[in-house]
């Protein structure tokens, strides 16, 4: 057992790892939409709408991802002037629109999640699910702490 002093040393050191890891993921997000008229940021949010299967609204979307609606909104904008997104009336809520993919942000999404899962297959192979459950189980606990 590490000494009370010694936890923040390594807490530090995990947290330059996590900003490596970050800058490495934004990377290969990148390469990873190369050709596909959308940005590493924009798949993101696509991503994020496609994992619904009911239209939702950008506010929910950005509570799940964990992002300021108004960042989330501004994507999304984008995304509808792309065509891969449509905007819904909500009969809930007159000002907040529900999104559903359109046609071609499906075929889109589909196409970057086949390339995403080919590229984690390879970045995962040599873990086990043992493993990779207990790093995420680690980062969620230490994300916890942090944000109270």
């Amino acid at each position: 057992m590490l000494e009370k002093s010694a936890y923040s040393t390594v807490l530090n050191e995990l947290m330059g790892e996590c900003f490596k890891l970050n800058h490495s993921v934004v990377e290969a997000a990148r390469q990873l939409t190369e050709g596909a008229d959308v940005t590493g940021v924009q798949w993101g949010v696509l991503a994020a709408f496609g994992q619904d299967a009911e239209p939702t609204t950008v506010a929910a979307t950005a509570r799940r991802m964990g992002l300021a609606r108004q960042s989330v909104q501004r994507v999304a904008d984008v995304l509808a002037e792309q065509d891969l997104i449509n905007y819904l009336p909500n009969p809930a809520d007159k000002r907040a629109k529900l999104i559903e993919l359109s046609a071609p942000g499906k075929s889109l999404h589909a196409k970057l999640q086949r390339r995403q899962h080919a590229w984690a297959d390879d970045v995962t192979g040599n873990y086990n699910d043992a493993d990779l459950n207990a790093a995420i189980q680690l980062l969620k606990n230490i994300r916890q702490r942090i944000s109270g």
